[in-house]
This record gives C-alpha cells, sequence and structure tokens, in this order.
C-alpha cells in the first residue's frame, strides 16, 4: 500500500470527525442562544404552541407547558387515564396559557377553559362547562370555536350552539381572573374563526360588521 495514499485517508478521517464535532458545537451553540431550556426540547415531542416564554408540547400522551428559559414545566394533560383529556385552543399570552380541556363519556361531554401561569406553575382561572354535548350532538351541543387570552388572565370565546345536530346561534363570552363571566353578543350570523385580541380588545364579525368589547 502507498504511505503516502494511507496518509491521505488518514487526515481525511480526521477531518470529517473534526467537522462533525464542530457541527454538533454550532447546534449546541444555537439551542444555548436561542434561550430555550433543554427540558423545554424533549426527544420526539410534537410542538403545539411556542412563544418568547412558553412552549407547548405533547409526548407519550400527555401535554405540557414549559416555561423556556427556566425549564420550568407544568403538565397540562397527564397521559395516565382511560379517558384522558383532549386539549384544544391553546393561545399564549407571556407565561400564560390559555386551553380547552374536554373530557367525554358515552354520550356526554364537557368543555373547560384552563388558563395557567407557567411561570408559577398555578392555575391562573378555570371556566367549568364553557362548552360540552348531550346525547351526541342530538339533545344540544356547545362547541367552543374561538379562544383568546390577555396578559393578564381574562379570556374570550367563541360558541357555536345547537340541538338537533343543527347550529342555531353563535355566542361570544368573556371571562375574568376572578371568574366573574359575562356574555358579550349572542346572533346567528356572529362568524366562527373571528374571534381578534389587540390591547385587551376583543373583537368578532357579526353579519359582515367588526364588533368589540373590552377584556379586563
Amino acid at each position: 500500500m502507498n504511505p503516502l495514499a494511507g496518509t491521505a485517508l488518514g487526515r481525511g478521517f480526521v477531518l470529517a470527525v473534526g467537522a462533525v464535532i464542530v457541527a454538533l458545537i454550532a447546534c449546541a451553540g444555537a439551542a444555548a442562544g436561542s434561550g430555550h431550556h433543554s427540558r423545554c426540547l424533549p426527544p420526539h415531542a410534537h410542538g403545539i404552541a411556542e412563544n418568547h416564554d412558553v412552549r407547548v408540547y405533547s409526548i407519550a400522551g400527555g401535554t405540557y407547558a414549559c416555561l423556556l428559559r427556566r425549564g420550568t414545566t407544568v403538565t397540562l394533560v397527564k397521559p395516565a387515564g382511560r379517558r384522558p383529556a383532549r386539549i384544544g385552543h391553546v393561545t399564549l399570552a407571556g407565561a400564560l396559557v390559555a386551553y380547552t380541556a374536554s373530557t367525554h363519556g358515552v354520550d356526554t361531554g364537557i368543555t373547560d377553559i384552563v388558563v395557567v401561569n407557567v411561570a408559577s406553575g398555578r392555575t391562573r382561572l378555570t371556566v367549568s362547562r364553557a362548552g360540552g354535548f348531550i346525547d351526541g350532538c342530538f339533545i344540544q351541543f356547545h362547541e367552543i370555536t374561538d379562544l383568546v387570552v390577555t396578559y393578564r388572565g381574562s379570556v374570550a370565546w367563541l360558541v357555536r350552539t345547537g340541538r338537533g345536530c343543527k347550529t342555531t346561534t353563535f355566542e361570544v363570552h368573556g371571562a375574568q381572573p376572578s371568574g366573574a363571566t359575562d356574555l358579550l353578543e349572542e346572533g346567528p350570523d356572529i362568524a366562527p374563526g373571528s374571534l381578534r385580541l389587540s390591547s385587551g380588545i376583543v373583537s368578532w364579525e357579526n353579519a359582515g360588521q367588526r364588533k368589540s368589547a373590552r377584556l379586563a
């Protein structure tokens, strides 16, 4: 074997290993520079929502919210259980996470709205039975289509209601961190998916017109 060829192969191997090490260091530096704590990035997790403060993800049947700068993690839905709650409409405001948690039996279901402060690990607000159904959708149903949350922990949501599996009307609701709730507007021409939040003002579309209300 040509000794010069062996030397070239050896140098090539060293360069290849060096390139891999440099790439790994670069990836680690990028992760550290992003401010994402390693606890918030578990392998094989499915990301659901993220802002500058919080990452919400699911893994192994559970759903979690993680504070990016510290790695503080709050369990939103436990993986155990015969019929675990189903999470939906996840929305973020700073370190606050608002979401719907739905549980159901054979033909009856209940949907709660929950607001959690990930920084403190405490539940800020729970709106029980904000949605749900009886006998599937035949007797009655209240389906939450939109959810927004303010930095103070107030929420607003839009509900599609009806019976006989047919929509009869829509409702816009609001709730304060104290738990006090208000019906902001009701009508058959409110557009699902139109709920918006800006500077504490929640707005929605009704018969082609933009309506609004201030959240505390």
